[in-house]
């Protein structure tokens, strides 16, 4: 069981885009900028270098000035859970150390990518990484991505580790929240993944979810949360709905990180484009600019909800 009080993390968390400058280099001050814009927005929580955030496109220096960036603007209003992994333990674990000197909240990892290691291999990754700082960890099952997909038995492992408060559950089958939930316990954060499940994950036992389609649309799933914790199902229902139609959109275009890039650009905050490979989308494009349009007449339609 965790030593940690958890219930700061039951938030809605946006995956935190990592803007750049028009010559590919990290843009701090957008970075600060980005991070004030979500707070004015209500967003009480951030996961930063994580899938959305490139993570895996930024050197260990970047993703350090990031992380110092985020939460020195942060500060005490916001939850900031700092993604570490990396390939290799050691750089996961210096990272992981590094987030606690930021004064981040939390530390979050999937198993090491590319090669195809063993169960054994992924309880030592994750165990050094919460060896190297004193904060609560947050695995990250994605195995669409990984190819390592979390078993029960890892898990149950992995739950003896004090340190260990949480699960990011992004699998694609829906009843492995409910399965985490059940074998964490009460005081385990399950966080709901997919995006489009929001709210079938929330029913299935998620605490909380942290999503990188929120960033271009985070009123709506503030909403959301809000809909699913008065208990009003059918019009959380409705706005999944719509929530999900936009996400369809948001991944029709050369890639959803510059999609999303683009509709937050398109609402202030200039955040640049992605790093290759991901491509970006122009703002000129008209499909994008009547999505943002879209965007902004659902969240002026569901104020009153």
């Amino acid at each position: 069981m965790s030593k940690y009080d958890v219930s700061r993390f039951k938030n809605v968390t946006v995956a935190l885009n990592t803007p750049f400058t028009a010559s590919g280099d990290i843009d701090l001050d957008a970075a600060k900028k980005l991070t004030r814009y979500y707070i004015n927005k209500g967003v009480k929580s951030l996961y930063v270098c994580g899938s959305t955030g490139e993570g895996f496109l930024l050197d260990s220096g970047e993703r350090k000035k990031v992380v110092e960036a985020v939460t020195q603007e942060a500060g005490d209003e916001m939850t900031i859970i700092v993604h570490v992994g990396c390939a290799d333990t050691r750089h996961s674990a210096e990272l992981a150390q590094h987030a606690e000197q930021a004064g981040a909240a939390g530390t979050s990892a999937v198993p090491s990518v590319y090669y195809h290691v063993s169960e054994e291999s992924v309880y030592r990754h994750w165990t050094a990484i919460t060896e190297a700082a004193d904060l609560p960890f947050f695995i990250y099952n994605i195995p669409q991505l990984t190819g390592f997909n979390l078993s029960m038995g890892l898990f149950h492992r992995m739950l003896e580790n004090e340190r260990v408060a949480g699960v990011k559950c992004s699998s694609d089958p829906c009843h492995d929240i409910l399965r985490f939930k059940q074998a964490g316990g009460e005081d385990f954060i399950v966080f709901n993944g997919p995006d489009e499940q929001f709210l079938a994950g929330r029913l299935m036992g998620a605490d909380a979810a942290i999503g990188g389609t929120y960033g271009a649309m985070p009123e709506l799933y503030l909403k959301l949360d809000e809909l699913i914790r008065r208990g009003d199902i059918a019009a959380a229902q409705k706005l999944q709905v719509i929530v999900t139609m936009f996400i369809y959109r948001l991944c029709s275009f050369p890639s959803m990180y510059g999609a999303c890039k683009t509709i937050i650009r398109m609402d202030g905050v200039n955040i640049g484009d992605p790093r290759l490979p991901f491509l970006p989308v122009d703002e000129k494009d008209p499909e994008i600019r009547k999505l943002y349009e879209d965007i902004r007449a659902a969240v002026e339609e569901t104020k009153g909800w």
